[in-house]
């Protein structure tokens, strides 16, 4: 059943902590999760030389980038740029070579693969949700 008056969301992005996003300088802030749809919000910051391994959507993402650059299979996107990225496309590599932000809604999951073509990890709305939380959980203060 709906909720009669569902909540509005609101946040400062500058308040949220960055997580890391399992590669080296790849870091996450996440904005939204809906377990209904598989769909997600984050900001994505890649320090200078930072790299995502060679991946597959497995469901549509768009991007925008706010600083720095993204060099990527349809050339390099700057700051101001906005990208789309279909179901089922494949990216060799992905890198930026100055520290770059970016807000990535993602509307399925990414599954990286190996050299050989093997899947060794899926990037999804599941992921990110236990990504925050085991970050979330080591922040807290021993008691």
């Amino acid at each position: 059943m709906a909720t009669a008056n569902p909540e509005d969301v609101l946040i400062d992005p500058q308040t949220l902590p960055w997580i890391p996003m399992g590669g080296p300088g790849l870091f996450f802030r996440l904005l939204r999760l809906s377990p209904e749809t598989g769909q997600f919000t984050i900001f994505i910051k890649l320090e200078a030389g930072a790299s995502f391994a060679p991946h597959k959507h497995l469901g549509a993402a768009d991007f925008f980038v706010l600083s720095g650059a993204l060099r990527y299979r349809a050339g390099t996107a700057r700051a101001g740029f906005w990208g789309y990225e279909p179901l089922g496309v494949f990216h060799q590599e992905t890198n930026a070579e100055e520290e770059t932000v970016l807000l990535y809604n993602g509307y399925g999951g990414v599954a990286f693969t190996a050299t050989d073509g093997a899947v060794v990890g899926i990037l999804d709305w599941e992921w990110i949700r236990d990504a925050a939380a085991a970050h979330a959980r080591e922040a807290r203060p021993a008691a």
